[in-house]
């Protein structure tokens, strides 16, 4: 064992000559590890996915304070959701320069894209369905790390008032052919006094109801409506308009009927900015009036 020991030390020079001539450098390379490695490209945010659908923490949809993060995703859309993603697009120009992300005037060239792609998607203006079309820009995170896209939903929605609805298929081609998901016919509903008008609820024309929409009128630029008098000066004259062409009868005649009128609901404010002028324009039977008909050419007759 003694002269075993004494062989170790003897036998490392040798080893560590051995190693060292093994890493000697071969021809042509300069022995600089850093110099020739191309550097890797940033981390980037990716873009949301087209065709996917959400469920909504929301319990309506306020176009100034839904965001992305108002959503969870679901497995398919055949899944109960609230909402499809149906286009995704990229901020240019002003709107993708700023130290936050967008919002009002800033995302009007999103808002216009996402309206024409929602119009192609559906088969119609989404203004005509029991929809709202939301525009959602990056997290500031996302933004803080260089995102610059911007996600077109639509979402099925139970009135104006914007309460999401739970659906499981696809709002494809939602405004073709028997358009299921246009609307028609709803029935009022007030407020506590009982003669305020509060919201709808969704009805068949051959059921009992007493509002039936007639088209959406979109108004030319001007600022945002801030009170009753500015909105009806605004929108009554182009939804009378509609009304009059729907209800086959001249303007006159219908602002002075006996037993309808016609009735609007605005778009909100940041919505309006965005580039949505729109006001969802109603024919609206007076004093509790109700029918189980459509009032489409009613002409000279009685509801």
């Amino acid at each position: 064992m003694t002269r075993f020991r004494r062989l170790i030390p003897a036998l490392v020079p040798a080893v560590a000559v051995f190693l060292l001539a093994a890493c000697g450098t071969p021809a042509g390379v300069d022995k600089d590890l850093t110099d020739d490695w191309t550097m890797l490209d940033a981390a980037k945010i990716p873009s949301p996915p087209v065709n996917k659908c959400y469920n909504t923490s929301v319990s309506y949809f306020a176009h100034d304070t839904t965001t992305i993060f108002s959503f969870t995703a679901v497995e398919a859309c055949t899944s109960a959701h609230a909402s499809e993603t149906f286009f995704v697009g990229e901020l240019t120009g002003s709107a993708a320069t700023g130290s936050t992300p967008p919002k009002g005037a800033a995302l009007n060239d999103a808002w216009q894209k996402c309206a024409k792609e929602a119009e192609s998607f559906l088969g119609g203006d989404y203004h005509d369905g029991r929809l709202a079309m939301l525009v959602l820009a990056p997290s500031a995170a996302h933004w803080a790390a260089g995102a610059r896209y911007f996600r077109c939903d639509l979402a099925e929605v139970a009135s104006d008032g914007n309460k999401p609805v739970s659906r499981n298929s696809s709002l494809k081609d939602g405004l073709r052919g028997d358009k299921p998901i246009a609307l028609t016919c709803m029935q009022e509903t007030y407020e506590a006094d009982g003669k305020t008008w509060l919201d709808y609820n969704v009805s068949s024309c051959t059921n009992v109801h007493n509002m039936e929409y007639v088209g959406t009128y979109t108004s030319g630029e001007r600022a945002f409506p801030t009170n009753s008098e500015e909105r009806r000066a605004a929108m009554r004259p182009g939804c009378e308009a509609l009304g009059a062409k729907y209800l086959n009868m001249s303007t006159s005649t219908l602002v002075n009927h006996q037993q309808l009128g016609i009735g609007f609901w605005l778009v909100d404010e940041e919505a309006w900015l965005r580039g949505d002028r729109a006001a969802r324009c109603y024919a609206m039977l007076f004093d509790k009036l109700t029918t189980t008909k459509s009032v489409k050419n009613l002409g000279s007759g009685k509801v």
